[in-house]
């Protein structure tokens, strides 16, 4: 397949499920900016654009722990994605005890409540129940599900379903097992843990695992049999929803459209960034011969048909470490039931280019 790709960005073609779980093959395009240290300014080209990523990626490598990035090879999200990578940091780098870090993006905004570390303790033997210590000082914190309420406890052979590689999560409360144990530095500011039975949903702003819930319930219980998608071998009770990896909370229906104000605070220590979003999108046309140009002679086929694609603003990934955001856009084109790799093979033969250029929102 030729693609005329017109922009700086990255582009490639996915397949997978789309709305209504029908097959479809989509053209993915992928914008890297920079993120403006002066206020208001617009987002420039970055002048390296982040490659696609093929597969998920974690953080330092080790799939045991929190997703860095997660794969672009997808071909339909129900929502748009927006994802923070990054640390909390203290102002001007300032030591503090405790920290509010919040983002904003259109009207969706999410806050969370950094503390420093923090145990419970039994002050004494006549006490029943833990108290928190105070939280130390700290200057810059990893913006990482390990540092969000979750875990696993070993002795008590349980974990937390919603994040089984946190702190805090106390599988068995007795005073030996209990005192000394950390709690998260990462918490919802209007769900803070006050007692040893409060468990949170984790509170974090980067990708969220596959294997935890709420997300692995979208992943269906029937893998095999009548019931699985015959290609993809995904039960009936497989929703598209689980294409997304976002936090719940900071997942917009409807996609995002460019031009939305973004602010963040406390993501970097010289004070906070707010720009508008870009306000472009890519155009995306895909075309398709009726059969596979080996199966027709030349002089028999009919002229490529133009298809075009509607672009859905599906995923914002903000670095402000690095000083850029990457956006993703994907057109869907339906490919109706693909039985078997062949019939897969068949459809691809057929689409024989994609043009794809930019135009203002």
């Amino acid at each position: 397949m030729d693609i005329q790709n017109n922009t700086p960005f990255e582009t490639s073609l996915a397949i997978g499920l789309g709305p209504n779980r029908q097959p479809c093959v989509s053209l993915v395009v992928k914008a890297t900016y920079t993120i403006p240290a002066e206020q208001g300014m617009a987002p420039k080209v970055a002048e390296s654009q982040i490659e696609f990523f093929k597969g998920d990626e974690y953080h330092d490598g080790d799939v045991t722990g929190s997703l860095l990035y997660e794969t672009d090879d997808i071909a339909f999200k129900p929502n748009a994605d927006i994802v923070v990578v990054g640390h909390a940091n203290t102002p001007g780098l300032r030591p503090m005890h405790q920290l509010d870090v919040m983002l904003r993006v259109g009207r969706l905004q999410k806050v969370v409540r950094v503390f420093g570390d923090r145990h419970w303790l039994f002050p004494s033997k006549m006490v029943m129940v833990p108290i928190i210590t105070d939280p130390k000082p700290f200057q810059t914190l990893p913006l990482r599900y390990e540092y969000a309420f979750g875990g696993t406890d070993r002795k008590a052979a349980k974990w937390f379903s919603k994040n089984a590689i946190g702190k805090g999560f106390i599988g068995n409360k007795k005073p030996e097992s209990v005192d000394g144990k950390p709690l998260p530095n990462i918490e919802d500011p209007y769900r803070l843990i006050s007692s040893w039975d409060d468990e949170p949903d984790p509170a974090g702003f980067g990708f969220y695992s596959r294997t935890w819930q709420p997300r692995i319930g979208l992943g269906g219980t029937v893998q095999g049999g009548a019931e699985a998608h015959p290609l993809f071998g995904l039960g009936s009770d497989f929703s598209v929803a689980y294409f997304n990896g976002a936090p719940p909370d900071l997942q917009v229906p409807g996609y995002l459209v460019g031009n939305e104000a973004v602010e963040m605070m406390n993501f970097t220590p010289d004070g906070p960034r707010r720009f508008p979003l870009p306000g472009v999108r890519p155009s995306l046309v895909l075309r398709t011969l009726q059969h596979p140009e080996d199966e027709v002679p030349a002089e028999m086929q009919e002229p490529p048909q133009a298809h075009q694609l509607k672009p859905n603003l599906d995923t914002l990934v903000l670095l402000p470490d690095e000083g850029v955001f990457y956006m993703v856009w994907r057109g869907i084109h339906p490919i109706g039931e693909i039985p078997d790799e062949d019939a897969l093979i068949h459809v691809f033969k057929k689409i024989v280019a994609a043009e794809i250029s930019l135009e203002n929102v």
